[in-house]
């Protein structure tokens, strides 16, 4: 089965860095369940701590999330540093190890890449065209 790797580019060519941008094709992508690995960065208030999320987040292997949920975390992060989603259609498949090679076998890795850009990893080519419908300047890598 084929991998696609796609950047996230905006529509002047540039590389998309706000979570709350990238997201929102998520929401077009039916019967898949998202599960949150990592996410570091600066909360906008004192009453939402970055780092008791990545506390949770390690001590259950990751946080199961849907669409709405995602976009709450994204509207209290002042900016994010890193972030890695994984995402199948049977939740029972997702593959937390990070460490391990096994995590690429996710049919979606949705992964901000040190205070840089977003890459998605998928063999769904659906999840392609959903990207690129929202992200037509995106651009499919080896």
């Amino acid at each position: 089965m084929e991998t696609y790797k796609i950047e996230i580019y905006g529509e002047d060519e540039n590389l998309i860095q706000r979570m709350e941008e990238v997201i929102t094709p998520i929401k077009e992508l039916v019967g898949y369940s998202w599960k949150l690995l990592w996410i570091d960065g600066e909360s906008e208030t004192d009453e939402y701590s970055v780092f008791e999320l990545q506390e949770v987040i390690d001590q259950q292997d990751g946080i199961v999330v849907d669409f709405d949920q995602l976009e709450s975390l994204c509207f209290k992060m002042e900016n994010i540093s890193e972030a890695l989603i994984i995402a199948d259609r049977n939740e029972k498949n997702l593959h937390t190890n990070i460490e391990d090679e096994n995590l690429y076998d996710n049919e979606v890795v949705f992964e901000f890449v040190k205070d840089s850009h977003w890459q998605i990893l998928t063999t769904d080519l659906n999840v392609v065209d959903t990207f690129k419908v929202f992200f037509p300047n995106s651009k499919i890598i080896d």
